[in-house]
């Protein structure tokens, strides 16, 4: 069971980092973002970016996330799960 949270707390985390700077370079190229620095990964694959602005937004949400919710019973209660098999 802690395999599998781990592995699906490592795919959740992945594909909220790919979809905010996905939708953050979509917007300024659309001219709806306030510009910030945007920094090319990769020069063989185009559209991999990062955004340090936005890095830095995202790792205040998981420490103000994790502050707030201080027990895994209390995160499991806000998901909606059984408490029971939260991991203490």
């Amino acid at each position: 069971m802690f395999g599998v949270t781990i592995a699906a707390a490592i795919v959740g985390s992945q594909s909220m980092i790919s979809a905010t700077f996905s939708i953050i370079s979509q917007s300024l190229s659309l001219g709806c973002f306030p510009r910030v620095k945007v920094v090319h990964t990769s020069s063989k694959y185009e559209g991999q970016v990062y955004i340090p602005e936005v890095n830095y937004m995202l790792m205040v949400a998981c420490v103000t996330v994790t502050a707030i919710f201080k027990t895994g019973d209390q995160i499991s209660n806000a998901y909606g799960t059984d408490s029971k098999l939260a991991i203490k």
